[in-house]
């Protein structure tokens, strides 16, 4: 939120003290997952191999006489003989016989030259003992056993009996997938391929791997079998005892255009529109709310009506009015625990220019006043009650977003950021929890950066000044998780981190390293840790197109959730409002100058 400049600035640099934003790097646009899901086992070879016989015969009968030889003739004849003989000989011939009868002979000696002419017709059982060398084409037809070693060529038809060696999955369980195995698995492999596909992928993997991971399984099964010989046996464990194979799902593979929002989104998500600025709030029930939601929105959080049972007790949307000259404020709308609108209404009136904020670990909302004298105000929906804090200190200031480290929750830790070019980070430590410990004393400090990565917290407000204008400039959203500190600096593009116990920072450029659809090349914002905190998602100010981006875990690689349409109706605008549900199946964000939407994953699955 506010007014920062150097919007849509393309950046690349990642100098910690770099002030001045680069050219973005598309050279970086490729993403390859942390996590990779797929068929880590080996296939063993046969141990022993067998011998593949092939059987060659020579038993034909006679064409005019039902009687055969039974001993040698005793001349040779002089001639081959015109059908060979019934039965083979059990001594060779030496030459032709001289007869021209058509009852076969059979000479004692070998012949020096082939009989007449081979039979042309198959014999009707094979010989006593196959031939010790294999054959050199394949057979028509499958035998009933299995080779043991592979064949050169793929099979006629693929075999419809499993395997029998075991296969390695160990490997899988260094990975994690994000959901449970399977609660009772099978004890025997399937025989045959399954008629329709899964809608979770398959173990084996393809034969080559693609650059971008793909959403859905086939919608059919293949038709031809593998090019590739099988090479092991039957497993003997069922394949399902190893964790099931989760895919993941990654935003900005491809966008959906809503001409009629004026917004592109992220295949595999629904959009629907919760509020509209001047425009009385749609309720379930078919009524509407008696006021007009608010202009210029901006953060917000979602706080239980539930705390003991948050996913079933309902919850509301709390959320700023970023309106200038005491026409700010704080409004909420209210959900039953489905996502359904009960009612819309005002927390907090008579505040200037509510831009961002943060939650308390007792569920209510801290909402920060962005001008010169501007203070921090804590809002409860439930007692509809609102009053100020002292996160500001007597000066007060351009405040825009608060986190809090529960660690100890009799004494939580507050953190603030301030919107302005040496706006510097604010350290309250309370002295007590719950509703009315941030009026109470605590203990203030202020963040000093001392060089490219230590830092301390100070006393000397006009030292930490000085800092945050050299190293971290018009500080906006921010995030605590496992003793890091997450916060932005929005004009010079960056992401610090903080690491509270060792105190050491490091920077990431926003935007750099990006996946698929969109571009994250204005400036940072709010952030937001998904649940998993497998993903931070990201505001954006300003800009043809604004947007919210995740970025995916220690990676950093940026991916596009939904934007404005280039140049369309929302050019130069900024996104506002990200938060999640209690269930965290439904993500609502927003455009300041237009509208509130809810986001769903179409696979039912929870962001993460």
């Amino acid at each position: 939120g506010g007014d920062g400049g150097n919007d849509g600035v393309l950046f690349s640099s990642d100098d910690v003290g770099d002030n001045n934003g680069g050219v973005q790097d598309t050279a970086a646009n490729q993403f390859v997952p942390q996590v990779t899901v797929g068929d880590m086992a080996m296939l063993a070879s046969p141990d022993a191999p067998e011998t593949v016989a092939a059987t060659t015969t020579s038993t034909t009968t006679t064409t005019s006489t039902t009687a055969t030889t039974t001993k040698p003739t005793g001349d040779p004849s002089a001639s081959p003989t015109p059908e060979p003989s019934i039965s083979p000989s059990n001594t060779p011939t030496a030459t032709p016989t001289a007869t021209s009868s058509n009852v076969p002979s059979s000479s004692s000696d070998p012949t020096t030259y082939p009989t007449g002419s081979p039979s042309t017709n198959p014999t009707s059982y094979p010989s006593a003992s196959p031939s010790k060398e294999p054959t050199s084409v394949p057979s028509d037809s499958p035998t009933d056993e299995p080779t043991a070693t592979p064949t050169e060529t793929p099979s006629a038809s693929p075999s419809t009996k499993p395997t029998n060696r075991p296969i390695d999955f160990s490997l899988w369980t260094q990975a994690t997938f994000g959901i449970e195995p399977s609660a009772s698995p099978t004890r025997e492999p399937t025989s045959s391929p399954t008629r329709r596909p899964t809608r979770r992928p398959t173990r084996k993997p393809t034969r080559r791997p693609t650059r971008k991971p793909t959403r859905n399984p086939t919608s059919e099964p293949t038709r031809d079998p593998t090019s590739e010989p099988t090479t092991s046996e039957p497993t003997l464990s069922p394949i399902t005892a190893s964790p099931t194979p989760y895919e993941p799902f990654f935003f900005g593979d491809s966008f959906t255009t809503h001409r009629d929002l004026g917004i592109e989104v992220s295949t595999g998500l629904s959009v629907r529109v919760i509020a509209e600025q001047g425009q009385r709030v749609p309720y379930a029930d078919g009524d509407r709310s008696s006021k007009s939601y608010h202009t210029m929105t901006d953060a917000a959080g979602i706080i239980p009506l539930d705390p003991q049972n948050p996913t079933e007790g309902g919850y509301a949307y709390v959320v700023n009015s970023e309106e200038e000259d005491g026409d700010g404020g704080v409004y909420a709308i209210y959900f039953d625990k489905d996502g359904n609108v009960l009612e819309y209404k005002s927390l907090l009136t008579g505040t200037t220019d509510n831009c961002g904020g943060g939650l308390t670990p007792w569920n209510t909302w801290v909402s920060c006043e962005e001008y010169s004298e501007g203070q921090c105000w804590e809002v409860d929906p439930y007692r509809n009650a609102a009053r100020v804090t002292k996160l500001g200190g007597k000066r007060g200031g351009r405040y825009e977003s608060v986190a809090v480290d529960d660690t100890n929750p009799d004494e939580p830790v507050f953190f603030t950021t301030e919107d302005d070019d040496d706006g510097c980070l604010r350290r309250f430590a309370a002295r007590g929890s719950g509703w009315g410990a941030l009026q109470s004393d605590g203990d203030t400090s202020f963040l000093n950066i001392l060089d490219k990565r230590n830092f301390e917290w100070t006393d000397d407000e006009d030292e930490a000044r000085e800092s945050a204008a050299e190293y971290y400039r018009n500080s906006e959203g921010i995030q605590y998780h496992e003793g890091k500190l997450y916060f932005m600096a929005k004009k010079d593009f960056k992401l610090i981190i903080l690491d509270l116990e060792e105190m050491t920072y490091e920077v990431e450029i926003t935007g750099r390293k990006f996946y698929g659809e969109g571009s994250f090349s204005a400036q940072p914002d709010q952030n937001l840790f998904g649940p998993s905190r497998k993903y931070i998602y990201f505001t954006e100010d300003g800009g043809d197109s604004p947007g919210v981006y995740a970025r995916y875990g220690k990676d950093g690689t940026f991916f596009t959730m939904f934007q404005a349409i280039r140049g369309g109706v929302y050019d130069g605008d900024e996104t506002v409002g990200i938060a999640l549900s209690p269930d965290n199946t439904k993500f609502y964000a927003g455009i300041q100058k237009g509208v509130i939407f809810e986001f769903r994953r179409e696979d039912g699955l929870p962001f993460e």
